[in-house]
């Protein structure tokens, strides 16, 4: 939902989750109630025989009955904060997420009470969860499990339950709950209010203490890959760097190499004119003729190399089967099967450059191969004055969280440089095109490069 500069995203699954967990936590006191905890059992025989470890038992039982019974819609609470992302301008809010345990627990509350005519204490061990939960939002521990998130909240809804029972916390709205007075009553009647007090507290700040060092080691682990994170964002753009800086550097031996190349091919192509003018020999001229024609092809080859900005307009049929030559010794050759529905249709391109492209594309589909059998498809059509080149195969695919990342340069699957598809990219919208890349794990990939369409008189 994205309404001005908010936009609310949520993990409809982690919600789903989260709404079981509550509803689950509704129904809790069905099955999970004083009668079959047999709280009032133990204070019922502590009175009888004024024994303090039964009424500690019983305490005890009380915590553990609690504890239970508010896990389910605590957990599923921070589940539901957990699943919303809400972002002001592109950015995360992570605090706001915090506010939904305040919305919903009262409701859950209230929920339990108007079905089961429970009443639950709202009270200041109830706010002490629903502020570790608006904690663990707000500082958006994103790159921690959830589970040892879970392990805080558990260990602090333990810790607040025993608040519960301590007597001396009762003018400060500690306790409320019908069993939790109960058991301070008895208390004072058997003179224990000494040893629930203390055991009470020991066990608060056992747990609460537990909950504060998982937290400190879930921040510090958080630390740790946030900033392994951080390394590998640098180590990235390092390579991209130095990529760039290693095709800047073999460009630019290659335009040196090929520049002298030309030199001596202009040489032989003048000789071959002036011997073809001097020989009388029709079937000699001929020969010659071939060979200026093919020291122009070559000359207009090293042109397109040096200058990539140089495009001839040439029919689709042509350029493919340039391209079909210069693969017919490689190992997918067999592999592959063109199909050309427009034939005759013409595009403005580099032609060595874009051969390299589509070789480069039809290498990256011939390495996701399942089978040395399976094929690698060539689909050429036109749509819209737009000239269609799909190459699609039947490999291993892309997962789908890694599919925007491919098309970056430095990107590789393989021990390789990772030119690739940036490299494809690149050549693409140097001619002024568009390119589509669709993948599903497991089943195949299709590469889609759109170009315009030109006639043979532009």
């Amino acid at each position: 939902m994205t309404k001005k500069r908010i936009s609310i995203n949520i993990d409809r699954k982690s919600l789903i989750m989260g709404g079981i967990l509550i509803l689950l936590g509704i129904s809790a006191p069905i099955f999970i109630n004083v009668k079959n905890f047999k709280i009032y059992d133990f204070l019922y025989e502590s009175l009888d025989k004024n024994h303090q470890g039964l009424l500690m038992l019983a305490a005890i039982r009380l915590v553990l009955l609690n504890g239970i019974r508010g896990l389910p819609h605590y957990l599923g609470t921070f589940i539901i904060a957990e699943s919303t992302d809400v972002k002001i301008k592109g950015k995360s809010v992570p605090h706001i997420k915090g506010f939904i345990a305040l919305i919903i627990i009262p409701f859950v509350y209230s929920a339990i009470h108007t079905v089961h005519n429970i009443k639950y204490d709202l009270g200041v061990p109830a706010f002490i969860v629903i502020f570790a939960i608006m904690y663990l939002e707000k500082m958006d521990y994103s790159k921690i499990s959830f589970l040892k998130k879970a392990i805080i909240i558990i260990l602090l809804l333990l810790g607040a339950q025993w608040l519960d029972v301590i007597p001396q916390l009762s003018p400060l709205r500690f306790g409320r709950g019908e069993t939790s007075q109960d058991i301070k009553a008895i208390a004072c009647i058997i003179d224990g209010i000494d040893i629930l007090s203390i055991s009470s507290s020991m066990f608060f700040f056992l747990f609460t203490f537990a909950a504060i060092l998982v937290t400190k080691l879930v921040r510090d682990e958080h630390k740790i890959l946030m900033s392994n994170e951080e390394n590998e964002r640098v180590e990235r753009e390092l390579h991209e760097t130095r990529m760039k800086a290693l095709e800047a550097r073999n460009y630019i031996e290659l335009k040196h190499l090929v520049h002298d190349l030309k030199t001596p091919l202009t040489s032989v192509q003048a000789l071959v004119s002036v011997i073809r003018l001097m020989e009388e020999n029709p079937k000699i001229q001929d020969y010659l003729l071939r060979i200026e024609e093919s020291i122009d092809n070559l000359s207009e080859m090293i042109s397109e190399i040096l200058y990539e900005d140089k495009k001839n307009i040439i029919s689709t049929e042509e350029l493919f089967n340039y391209i079909l030559s210069q693969i017919s010794h490689l190992p997918f050759a067999f592999n592959v099967e063109y199909i050309n529905n427009v034939k005759d249709y013409c595009v403005n391109v580099n032609k060595i450059r874009f051969s390299r492209a589509i070789i480069n594309a039809l290498d990256n589909s011939y390495n996701a191969l399942n089978d040395i059998y399976d094929k690698i498809y060539i689909y050429i059509d036109c749509e819209d004055d737009e000239i269609h080149i799909e190459i699609k195969d039947n490999g291993i695919g892309i997962k789908e969280e890694v599919l925007e990342e491919v098309v970056k340069k430095g990107y590789s699957r393989r021990e390789s440089t990772g030119l690739g598809l940036g490299f494809i990219e690149d050549i693409v919208n140097n001619h002024g095109g568009k390119m589509h890349l669709k993948s599903k794990y497991g089943v195949g990939t299709s590469l889609e490069i759109i170009l315009p369409r030109v006639s043979l008189d532009e």
